[in-house]
């Protein structure tokens, strides 16, 4: 999935985020508390909408193309304002309690210019034809969710992901028998990769299987840490529990005895899961990363930024930022620099500005403009 188009507007919160254009790789750069990681949410909205879950206020529009055709999806609608806020929302979905549950008003999917499915209220059209009458609180994306039609692009928001789905795991315990199982299940890269599994536990399966997608990521990982030799995830049986504990080990240079997960820092740590997820993360994938340079060092954040850039697997990344070596780093071709008036949050590229063509001049220019360094106006 690529997005290419996007706006978003909470009208419980009375906060609108006006159009954005995104690329393969789109950095979105300005001050604290400007808006850049509301932008991030409102995507991972979208992708709740679609599972299912009905946000009061919000209304939306996402233009993207899906497979390596690229084909062109429009979809977009809005739910009624109520007054209900989200942890509320959050309970009431919780119960299935439909009658409490903000309804959509409308609704709209297009495939390359053509409406696919039309909604108003509880009237819902597929191709035309008028359906029985299904749940008002549900998007037509989670209702037709099994539909050839529908199925592909259901499937696809559930590939935006978080940067933070991959850091939040120390360890893993699983029973014995089950890790057997998925052990045998996903034997080849393309499985391992389209597992709904955490990243960590995709790692061990490519190390206990072999993969050379494994020796990928630990050639990365040692690109960074030189002093490391090695790396191994060993499914370590306690004795007084029943199950495996995937333990991450390093072996570095010059010391005879592996270094434990539990010594291992924090920066190293995330550094090889973010490695991970871009070689193990399925195709098309959407990685959303707010703010790119937390818990990195600067030998980190290089190797990082260039694996990024030089993707080759079909994925996008929309990051944040406002750490002046992570904007320099990345090209101002990528840069979205973002302004906030009132609850209002609006992008502008770089060379909207008629930055310098240097990378270096146009980042010394940046960093004066009032957009940049006085972002959020009343």
């Amino acid at each position: 999935m690529k997005i290419k188009k996007f706006k978003y507007e909470n009208k419980n919160l009375e906060l609108k985020i006006n159009p954005i254009n995104f690329s393969n790789l789109s950095l979105l750069v300005g001050v604290s508390g400007v808006g850049k990681t509301l932008i991030l949410q409102g995507i991972l909205d979208l992708k709740k909408i679609a599972q299912g879950k009905s946000l009061g206020g919000v209304e939306w529009e996402i233009k993207f193309a899906i497979g390596k055709d690229k084909t062109n999806y429009l979809w977009r609608g809005a739910f009624e304002k109520t007054d209900s806020s989200d942890s509320e929302s959050d309970f009431y979905d919780y119960l299935n309690d439909e009658s409490t549950r903000p309804k959509i008003i409308y609704e709209e999917l297009y495939f390359e210019n053509q409406l696919l499915i039309e909604r108003k209220e509880n009237d819902i059209r597929l191709k035309g034809e008028s359906t029985p009458k299904l749940s008002s609180c549900k998007s037509v994306l989670n209702l037709f969710n099994e539909e050839e039609i529908i199925s592909s692009v259901y499937e696809n928001f559930n590939k935006i992901i978080t940067g933070d789905d991959s850091n939040d795991v120390s360890s893993i315990g699983i029973p014995i028998e089950d890790f057997n199982k998925i052990l045998k299940k996903h034997t080849t890269m393309e499985s391992v990769q389209n597992a709904n599994i955490p990243i960590y536990l995709k790692l061990a399966l490519a190390y206990k299987n072999k993969m050379e997608v494994f020796n990928t990521v630990k050639e990365n990982f040692i690109n960074i840490f030189t002093q490391v030799e090695d790396i191994k995830l060993e499914p370590l049986e306690e004795r007084h529990f029943p199950y495996f504990l995937i333990h991450l080990q390093i072996k570095e240079k010059n010391v005879s005895k592996w270094i434990p997960q539990n010594k291992i820092s924090s920066g190293m740590f995330k550094t090889l899961m973010q490695i991970s997820q871009l070689f193990l993360c399925a195709e098309s994938t959407v990685i959303l990363i707010d703010e790119f340079e937390n818990s990195l060092g600067i030998n980190c954040i290089d190797t990082l930024t260039e694996t990024l850039l030089y993707d080759n697997r079909n994925l996008q990344f929309i990051l944040t930022s406002h750490h002046p070596y992570i904007i320099n780093a990345i090209g101002m071709e990528h840069w979205k620099i973002v302004s906030r008036n009132g609850g209002v949050i609006s992008t502008k590229n770089a060379e909207d500005y008629k930055l310098g063509k240097s990378r270096h001049e146009a980042f010394k220019q940046l960093i004066q403009l009032n957009d940049y360094r006085k972002g959020i106006t009343a």
